[in-house]
């Protein structure tokens, strides 16, 4: 049984923390440091306070300290023992720890004692690029083992957008008066939007005019907006599941058939880019595989 009812599997375990199964079999035999429940079939099953447990007990290990020493320590000592390792240590597995049993919990409140320790420190794209980036990177490996659901999925992409949706309207640089105006959108049927609200964030901050548009949008809205401009347009876009690899090609032609004025250009962005080896740009069109190599071509 998955997470639905707060109940894991080893796997799941395994999964979450990064520690084979065999291992924490060993580790719950030799050291108890495991109280499983087994179902009618004989089936262990672990609750949220055991998940919590190995993530802690796993970071310590990392950090050089024997299981058995871990094992002698008593649930509080251990916390206690993770926070100093963590503010010494000075590196994201605590913090990523804490996040997926936030995530977990949907306990909204650790997650912004987690990200706001994290900013007192650190800056919001250190926060972004550094923490949530390799978050969302895990998340999405959990997903398609099916160790969360997609309701943990939505719970913590809606807090990472609100952050990014705050740090947006935080932003207190004036605007460029000059130079192109960047429209950013997501093709039709795409809805994974974190990246693109990110990279609207960076143009602001830049001081950089922005028009963000959004998720799943028709070509035919992009002909509207060039239509309402005289300036030079960058239009910006991430193509994380759509359009599939064979149909990539003849997407990206048809923008450039619907805005062939050379004032226009294309900033295309995205794993699908990187999916097809023989993919052609038309003129005026950057293709960049991942997110951080368009953001370096922002100046």
């Amino acid at each position: 049984m998955g997470p639905y009812l707060m109940h894991f599997s080893i796997r799941d375990l395994e999964q979450f923390s990064g520690v084979k199964a065999h291992t924490i079999r060993m580790w719950e035999k030799r050291y108890g440091l495991l109280a499983p429940q087994r179902t009618d079939t004989n089936i262990r099953t672990y609750g949220i306070d055991e998940l919590k447990a190995i993530l802690t007990v796993a970071y310590l290990n990392r950090h050089g300290h024997k299981i058995s020493r871990i094992a002698g320590l008593k649930p509080v000592e251990r916390d206690q023992l993770a926070r100093e390792v963590a503010r010494s240590a000075g590196d994201r597995d605590d913090i990523l720890d804490s996040l997926k049993v936030a995530m977990l919990s949907f306990d909204e409140q650790l997650f912004e004692k987690v990200t706001s320790r994290y900013r007192a420190d650190h800056t919001f794209s250190q926060l972004v690029e550094q923490v949530f980036v390799p978050l969302l990177e895990q998340i999405g490996m959990l997903w398609v083992t099916n160790a969360i659901c997609p309701a943990h999925e939505h719970f913590i992409s809606n807090l990472l957008r609100q952050k990014l949706l705050a740090a947006t309207d935080g932003i207190t640089v004036t605007p460029r008066p000059a130079g192109p105006v960047h429209v950013l959108y997501l093709p039709e049927n795409e809805i994974h939007e974190l990246g693109l609200l990110y990279v609207n964030y960076v143009l602001r901050l830049h001081g950089h005019r922005t028009i963000y548009l959004g998720q799943s949008v028709p070509r035919q809205d992009l002909l509207q907006v060039e239509g309402l401009f005289q300036d030079e347009l960058v239009l910006v876009t991430l193509l994380m599941a759509n359009p599939p690899p064979d149909e990539l090609q003849g997407y990206l032609d048809s923008l450039r058939t619907l805005l062939p004025q050379e004032r226009v250009r294309f900033w295309i962005a995205g794993a699908q880019v990187g999916r097809v080896a023989d993919l052609r740009a038309p003129a005026g069109m950057s293709l960049f595989t991942g997110i951080n190599d368009l953001l370096k071509a922002i100046g």
